[in-house]
Formats: structure tokens, sequence, C-alpha cells
């Protein structure tokens, strides 16, 4: 099928992979997968993430949705260490994982390409992020003394925040913990491609759907319930531009349409990233990627 290799089945957002990766299982007896989506990990996130439904889940096992409300961040680090545990879960049943998602940093992170950091610490960032506005300049002066290597964008709160993080909590400067991970062989990449112009369509039909299926109402019902922009939110095409409707920064038009715009951008960002993944190959249809992950190959091209 596979060798010895887990397979991963990445993909642009509605690039289809999702449908090849139950087709997949359905034939093949024992196969189980593993969300590697960053967004299917919050519960109540289920429309705008275009989670698997109740009947998917039920004909084939799924494993790391809806771990956490959309009130904590978890990390890629965190991710790789959850995905890896239960890939070992299942193989120790005489399963056959398998991975699928869009989420190429994420998937890094479990091929072992990126290094294992301190991980996010709220509490921290919230005291640095004070200082910061007390005394401007404060956090770039701070790494500058710790890490000067790192420190060279004064105006980037973002990277001066994470770096100055990591200083703190390992002890350690951030560039000597940055050294590119370690990557493991243990995982088949399939990338499933899609033209472009067909790809096009489809997000902006799929965008049309998650509106007629109550992507407004999730939203309004994740608000209600007290969840707000951070730290997941207002972070997630989808909930961002819906966020934006209710109040009353555009019409809900506007933020339709800028949720079609906001995929087609991300979804060229996602097939830039999955060109680093190691030993990629590209299937450039499901009956492509499922003759991948059967082993055979034939239509498969590296990258």
């Amino acid at each position: 099928m596979a060798g010895d290799r887990i397979p991963v089945l990445v993909g642009c957002t509605a690039s289809g992979k999702s449908a090849a990766a139950m087709a997949f299982a359905l034939r093949n007896e024992g196969v189980e997968i593993v969300n590697g989506d960053s967004r299917q990990l919050y519960r109540g996130m289920d429309i705008g993430t275009a989670k698997p439904g109740t009947e998917d889940r039920a004909l084939v096992p799924h494993h790391l949705l809806d771990v956490a409300d959309p009130d904590t961040l978890l990390s890629a680090g965190w991710y790789a260490r959850q995905a890896q545990g239960t890939i070992g879960e299942i193989l120790g049943r005489g399963g056959l994982p398998l991975i699928v998602g869009g989420s190429a940093l994420y998937l890094m992170a479990l091929a072992g390409m990126t290094d294992p950091l301190p991980p996010r610490n709220d509490d921290l960032r919230s005291a640095l992020s004070d200082l910061e506005k007390s005394s401007p300049g404060a956090l770039y002066r701070i790494l500058s003394s710790l890490d000067p290597k790192t420190a060279v964008a004064p105006t980037d709160k973002v990277r001066l925040l994470r770096s100055l993080e990591i200083c703190l909590e390992s002890g350690s400067r951030a560039t000597e913990l940055r050294q590119g991970g370690n990557v493991s062989g243990s995982y088949m990449f399939v990338m499933l491609e899609a033209d472009p112009v067909a790809l096009r369509t489809r997000i902006d039909e799929r965008v049309d759907l998650m509106v007629k299926k109550g992507l407004l109402a999730e939203v309004e019902g994740l608000s209600s319930a007290g969840y707000g922009r951070e730290p997941v939110l207002g972070h997630t095409i989808g909930y961002s531009e819906m966020l934006d409707f209710l109040d009353g920064r555009c019409s809900l038009e506007e933020a339709v349409s800028a949720i079609k715009t906001n995929t087609w951008r991300y979804a060229r960002r996602q097939r830039n990233m999955f060109k680093r993944l190691p030993g990629l190959l590209r299937a450039g249809s499901p009956e492509a990627a499922a003759g991948i992950l059967d082993g055979r190959g034939a239509n498969g091209q590296g990258q």
C-alpha cells in the first residue's frame, strides 16, 4: 500500500482531498483518518472549516477533531505531538493511519521540519505587550540584548513577542534553538492538485454552500457563547469576515465576497508551502492520488 511510511494526503482548500480520503478509506480495511487541518481541531467550527460530518465519521474512524474550544490556540508543535501519539495508537491496533489536511505548517511540524520550541505563553505575552504599550520600543531593546541576531525588525511586534517568549521560557537564544528541525522519513506526502481555474470556481461554490448551510448562524452562536476574535476566530477565514459583518463593518454580500477572495489567496499560499514537504508526490486527480496511496505511484510525480 504505502510501504512502511505513513501516507499524508494534502491539497489546497476545496481540492477534493477529503472526498478522496474517504473513498480510499472505504476501499481499504483498517484505515483511520487523522485530521491535518488546524481549524478542524476546534469545537463549534464545523461549517466554516468543512469539517467531516457525522455520517463520514460513522463510516470511518476520524481523529483530532473537536479537541479544544476556540478560546485556546493550539500550536503546530502541540499538533505534531498529538498526531504522533494518535498514529502510534492506530498502528498498535493494526490499522493504517491516513493524515488528511491542508495546514502545511502543522504537517511540516509532524514531519520534523520545525524545531521543538517552547509553547505559547499567553500570560507572558500579555505582560510583554503591556510593557511595550507603556514603553514603546521596549521589546526590541530587550531582545537586542538577549538575542541580537533575532532583533532585526523593530516594528514587527509578532516576531519580537515570539522571539522574546522563546528566550525567556527556554533560557536560550531563539537563534540557537531554530536549527531547521530534524526531518523524519516516516511520512509519504501526496498532494492532490487542481487546475487553478477549476479550483477558483470550486472555492466560490463551496463558500456559497457554507453560507447556505448556516455559516452566519454558526459564527453568531460562537460569538453568543463568548468566543471573541482572539485567539482563533479572528484569524480564520470565514469567521473573521462574518464577525466583520456582525460588527457592522461591511454588508453580508461584502463579507461573502471577502471570504471567497481570501480563501483563494490562502489556497495559493498553501500550494507554495506544500512544495517544501519532503519527497512530495503530486497527483492530478483523486484517482491518481489513490494510486499513489495504494503503492502503485504510476501517476504520481515528484517535486
